[in-house]
């Protein structure tokens, strides 16, 4: 059997601000569908950041289970599905462990449907859709742009509204020897934006 390998910006063993619960937050690299101001520039380009196997990735997932009582994983970007192998053996892997799974994507919901059913039949909440920078979202925690809907594809979050509320916020990780920021970027967006 073939070893899929992911290729991924970071990761944060440890966040209450990606998602709810106790989450483990990991950033993928690359992405091809460059949205103008996206916050996460240094995700965008192709090219092997930190590249390892899925299973090892994971070892990580379980360790913060098991540290930190994390409930599920959030996976960012970048964009998740341009490593739909890695992507799946990983949410799968969440699954048989009885993590819960959020995933960001540029692609809508009806692509991603078509292209990658099966990936979504482990996710319990999509964020999808492009970030527009012209429909800057800063009513909903965490989502860049009022395109942007929060689809709920289990019944696990059905009554949470997390994503809906009007929080913004940050959290800062102090990692060996380099500081890690993650959070809601919406507030660090010029308000004078001009319509395209």
């Amino acid at each position: 059997m073939s070893k899929n390998l992911i290729n991924f910006n970071r990761f944060v063993s440890f966040t209450t601000i990606e998602g709810p619960g106790n989450r483990f937050a990991l950033w993928m690299q690359g992405c091809i569908l460059n949205c103008k101001g996206c916050s996460n520039q240094e995700m965008i380009p192709l090219v092997n950041k930190n590249v390892m196997e899925v299973k090892e990735l994971f070892k990580a997932i379980l360790d913060a289970k098991i540290r930190f009582n994390i409930e599920g994983i959030t996976i960012l970007g970048g964009e998740p599905f341009i490593q739909p192998r890695a992507l799946l053996e990983l949410v799968q892997l969440c699954k048989a462990h009885n993590l819960t799974v959020i995933i960001f994507s540029g692609y809508v919901y009806e692509v991603l449907q078509k292209k990658y059913p099966v990936i979504l039949e482990f996710v319990d909440i999509l964020i999808d859709g492009p970030f527009l920078i012209n429909k800057l979202d800063k009513k909903r925690r965490l989502i860049g742009s009022a395109n942007q809907r929060v689809l709920k594809l289990s019944p696990v979050y059905a009554d949470d509204n997390y994503f809906e509320q009007n929080i913004i916020e940050a959290e800062f990780t102090v990692k060996e020897n380099s500081l890690i920021i993650n959070g809601d970027g919406a507030h660090l967006v010029n308000d004078n934006i001009e319509e395209e």
